[in-house]
């Protein structure tokens, strides 16, 4: 009779022992899926941080490119000390290459830089073949612009809204200042590319006589009008080239 007890409290020790190593392995099981968890959060929180990079780099290049095509330079709030310098530069290329005061701007846009030609020291009246003295400073830009990685050039011709009359320039030029403006961008762009400018990274556009920089009511404004720009955007990541 006295066995009894004893056997009932053994079974009772046992019986709290497993309750005992049964909560114990939950608490571990518990423990191992929190710590998994945490992990993985912790994983997919460094790859949004490593993509967040190279899509703010992203978006700041796809607002620049935006800005360029709509025109809307220039835009001050991205210069840089690097762009400043290389303003600085191309500023030196146009003195030596002896360009008429305002024949050349130069231009600070977001993400990158410009240069604004007038046709009078690119093409004669009416053509889309480039000068001697336009070559030497394409030429001399170029060199300049493949000094940095950059991710896209942008060559715009445009025109005033003076309409092509002359026979010979209208034969060459049946759809007038539109394709004018396109073929001098053309020339421009193939000149650049065949001097150390990469032509999978040049983007070309005609925009005859719909993107002023001045009204065109004088000569000297339309003459302001008649240019063609060279937008660079800059590869921040250096691996553009």
């Amino acid at each position: 009779m006295k066995i009894a007890p004893r056997f009932h409290g053994g079974r009772a020790a046992l019986l709290l022992a497993a309750l005992l190593g049964s909560s114990a392995c939950v608490a571990q099981a518990r423990y191992d899926e929190s710590l998994a968890e945490n992990r993985y959060y912790q994983k997919a929180y460094h790859d949004l941080e490593a993509a967040f990079g190279p899509l703010e780099a992203e978006n700041a290049r796809l607002k620049g490119e935006l800005g360029i095509y709509q025109g809307n330079v220039p835009l001050e709030a991205g210069v840089t000390k690097d762009i400043d310098e290389r303003l600085e530069r191309l500023r030196q290329i146009t003195e030596s290459v002896g360009t008429t005061p305002g024949d050349v701007t130069l231009l600070a846009v977001e993400g990158g830089y410009g240069v604004r030609v007038t046709d009078a020291v690119l093409f004669d009246s009416g053509s889309s073949e480039i000068k001697p003295e336009g070559r030497e400073l394409l030429l001399k830009v170029a060199q300049q612009i493949a000094l940095q990685p950059y991710q896209r050039i942008w060559v715009r011709g445009h025109t005033d809204t003076d309409p092509v009359k002359r026979p010979t320039t209208v034969e060459r030029f049946p759809h007038g200042n539109l394709q004018l403006s396109a073929q001098r961008a053309i020339e421009v762009a193939a000149l650049l590319s065949s001097n150390g400018i990469r032509q999978e990274r040049v983007v070309v556009a005609g925009f005859g006589s719909v993107e002023p920089v001045a009204p065109n009511d004088t000569s000297e404004n339309k003459r302001k009008n008649r240019r063609v720009e060279i937008f660079v955007l800059e590869d921040s990541t250096g691996g553009g080239q």
